[in-house]
Parts: C-alpha cells; sequence; structure tokens
C-alpha cells in the first residue's frame, strides 16, 4: 500500500473517530437531557403526589371545617330561632298579661306601654310614650319621682325597687287610685332602663272597706238587736196602754180636753216612731233572708212609687221617669229591691220641702245596670257619710235607712254612690250585676 493510499486511510480514520466522538458526545448529551428531563419529571411528578396529597387534606380539612361551620351556623339559628319565640312569647305574656306592665328610660320616660296599662290608666300607647311617667303618679310620688331616680343612679340605693309597695297612682281623667307596685332594673341598654308592674287594687281596698264596714255594722246591729230586745217589752206595754187611754177617754160623756188628746196623739206617734225604730234595729242586726226572683227595673220602680204619686203630688213634686230601651232581665229579691227605691224615693222627695222634680233613669251596660234616682233638693252637706248607721240630717231621722239600703245592694252584688251639689240636688246611683 503505498503512501498515499495510507495518508487517505489515516484521514478516513480521523474522520470516522472524529464522527464517532461526535456522535458519542451528542448521546451523552442527549442522554444527560433525557435524565436531567426524567429527574424533572421524577420531581413533578412526585410534586404532583404532593400536591394530590395536599389538596386532599385541603379537602378534607375543608369538609371539616364546612361541616363544623355548618354545626355552628345550624345552633345559631336554632338559638336565633329560640330568642326569636322567647321574645314573641315574652311579648305575647307583656300584652296578655292582666297586670299593667310598663318600662322607663333614664329620664323617666315611658318606653313601653302594655294593653292591660291601657286599660288601667286610660291612655292609648301612643299617648303615652315618650312622656313622663310622673304623669301617671299620685302625690307625692309624682313630685319626688325625678330625684328617686337621680338618687338611685348616683348611689344605687334603692327605696321601690326589689319590693311590692302599696301607692297612689293618677288616671287620665285624674281619678286617684290604689295599687300594688313592683319594679325592677332591666339589662342596659338604650331603651328601657326600669320596668314596673302595676296591679290595680281598687276593687281589693273597696272590698277590705266593706268587709270592715260589715264588721261595724254587725257589732252595731248586735249592739241595736240588745237595745231593742230591751225596749220592745216596754214599748208595747206602753202602747197597749195608750190604746186603752185612747178608749176610755172615747166613752167620757163629757167632752174631753184638747189638750189631753193632743198629748195621747204625741204619746201615740211618739211610740209608733219608736216601734219604727225598733223594727229598722232588727232589720240592721239580723241575717237577710234574700228571694232572687227575675225582674226588670221598669217593673221595680213602677210598684216602688205608685202608692207614693198621689202624696208627691200634693207636695208639687214632679215624678220623670226614663228607661232605656234595652233594659234586660235581672235577679234580684223585688220585696227589698222595692223597698231600697222607696227609701230614695221617699228621701229625695224629703228633700225638696217646696216641691221639685224626681228624675229616675235606668240603663244598661255589657255588665251591669244603672239606676240613678236624682232629685232638685237642697243637696247633702260636704265632709260627711250619709250610710253612717245613726247619722241624719232629718229633724225626726233616725240615720239607719240608707244604712239598710247600702247592705241590700250590697248584698246583691253591687254599689251604690251619689253626688251632691249643695242647694242643686243629690243624685243616687245604683249599679247592679247583668245577669
Amino acid at each position: 500500500m503505498d503512501e498515499k493510499t495510507l495518508t487517505n486511510k489515516l484521514a478516513e480514520s480521523e474522520s470516522l473517530r472524529a464522527t464517532l466522538e461526535r456522535q458519542i458526545g451528542e448521546t451523552v448529551k442527549a442522554l444527560a437531557e433525557a435524565d436531567e428531563k426524567l429527574q424533572l419529571e421524577i420531581a413533578a411528578r412526585k410534586r404532583a403526589e404532593e400536591l394530590l396529597k395536599a389538596r386532599a387534606e385541603l379537602e378534607l380539612r375543608v369538609d371539616q371545617g364546612t361541616a363544623v361551620l355548618a354545626t355552628e351556623i345550624a345552633e345559631r339559628k336554632r338559638a336565633e330561632d329560640e330568642l326569636v319565640r322567647g321574645q314573641a312569647w315574652l311579648r305575647s305574656l307583656i300584652d296578655t298579661t292582666q297586670d299593667a306592665v310598663l318600662s322607663i328610660n333614664r329620664e323617666g320616660r315611658v318606653v313601653l306601654f302594655n294593653p292591660a296599662a291601657e286599660r288601667v290608666f286610660g291612655y292609648s300607647r301612643a299617648e303615652i310614650v315618650g312622656r313622663k311617667v310622673n304623669e301617671l303618679m299620685g302625690e307625692p310620688y309624682a313630685t319626688e319621682h325625678d330625684g328617686y331616680i337621680e338618687r338611685y343612679e348616683r348611689t344605687g340605693e334603692a327605696r321601690a325597687i326589689g319590693r311590692i309597695r302599696t301607692v297612689t297612682a293618677r288616671r287620665k281623667n285624674g281619678e286617684l287610685f290604689p295599687i300594688e307596685l313592683s319594679v325592677t332594673k332591666i339589662a342596659e341598654d338604650q331603651e328601657a332602663h326600669y320596668a314596673a308592674f302595676i296591679r290595680d287594687i281598687s276593687e281589693k281596698v273597696r272590698l277590705q272597706e266593706q268587709m270592715v264596714e260589715n264588721e261595724r255594722l254587725v257589732a252595731i246591729g248586735t249592739t241595736a238587736a240588745k237595745i231593742g230586745h230591751e225596749l220592745a217589752n216596754p214599748l208595747n206595754g206602753m202602747s197597749l196602754t195608750i190604746q186603752l187611754l185612747e178608749q176610755r177617754l172615747n166613752r167620757q160623756l163629757n167632752p174631753v180636753d184638747g189638750q189631753i188628746t193632743s198629748t195621747v196623739n204625741r204619746l201615740r206617734n211618739e211610740v209608733s216612731r219608736l216601734g219604727t225604730l225598733l223594727e229598722q234595729f232588727r232589720s240592721l242586726s239580723r241575717r237577710e233572708k234574700f228571694d232572687f226572683q227575675p225582674t226588670t227595673l221598669t217593673a221595680l220602680v213602677g210598684e216602688a212609687i205608685e202608692i207614693e204619686m198621689p202624696r208627691y203630688a200634693e207636695k208639687g213634686i214632679q215624678v220623670e221617669c226614663s228607661f232605656a230601651s234595652d233594659l234586660p232581665t235581672i235577679i234580684v229579691d223585688i220585696d227589698k229591691m222595692k223597698q231600697v227605691i222607696f227609701n230614695l224615693a221617699k228621701n229625695a222627695a224629703e228633700a225638696m220641702a217646696g216641691g221639685g222634680k224626681i228624675s229616675i233613669k235606668a240603663t244598661a251596660s255589657d255588665d251591669k245596670v244603672t239606676l240613678e234616682i236624682s232629685d232638685t233638693g237642697t243637696g247633702i252637706p260636704t265632709g260627711i257619710d250619709i250610710f253612717e248607721p245613726f247619722f241624719t240630717t232629718k229633724p225626726q231621722g233616725i240615720g239607719i235607712g240608707l244604712s239598710i239600703v247600702q247592705q241590700i245592694v250590697r248584698a246583691h252584688g253591687g254599689s251604690i254612690t251619689y253626688n251632691s251639689e249643695h242647694g242643686k240636688g243629690t243624685t243616687f246611683v245604683i249599679a247592679l250585676p247583668r245577669k
């Protein structure tokens, strides 16, 4: 092989070696790139697995958190529902209770005023909310109230809070009446600061006073019965003696001295008056039996005053009756209620010595019937109790008639009151339950 051929072979070998080295380099590079890519893919896959695991853990935590949050939301909704129900129940309780409930703020202005308070005080809620609570108080409480709140806020010294007190309140029409008052301090807020629970005890006080009065009348009646028992026999003896004396005087042939006749007549009249007093004593002391029957005020009035109408006419007294068309039947002891009407009409006539007018009016409401007997007489002096036994303004009166009238009316579950103006007359008002 010549040199040229050998040179060519060597050149080809070098070229082949260079090619192989280049190919090997490229292969190594490709392998390195593939390895790097593989490592990246492995790292990416590992990261993806970690992300998937983290996502699963996050989803689990989210699910757990969502469940807890759902439970909390449900619990909160239940609590809110219970609060709403509780508030509705409390509002219903406040609105339906028979006791007056009101609340005031720190300035003493009314914030809450329930329907019972409207009935008790006569104000509507719209009228009283925002006004000073002092307007609902009698004296001295109305004047002292603001100072009491200021003192309590400053010192914590309680005089009414936490107790039940009996005080005087004032209705819209100005009427003063007794109440039982319980005051409490409520949770701090911007609206209400103190709450008051109020019970109108007017009827309770009236019944207590009536019970005391009845006990007093029983004591008076017992004493009167004893006196009556002691007087009965002597009066009967005196009456018989006067009758015998009159018979003997009538049998005498000679004319009897007029002075003797006049004296005997006076004795007879006085004994008769004492007999009437004795019978009223007995009425006051004994426990009456009542025979309740259905009737109407129209019939009662007619029967009670019919027999006296001629006497009224003789005295120049006009009787005017006015009866509502819707008067119901009432259940009363007819004889005793006629006695009540008769006595009141008789008193009215005696108060009008120079003549006048007796007005009798009967009306009905949902729960009662009312009878008014008015006169145009001299009126009743102020500052006296005309129902007091043995008190009278009449020269010849004994002061028991109105006490008996009051007893009869009360025994029927009713009431009797009056109003009078000096020189203009008197009106008696009898209220009986509608049955």
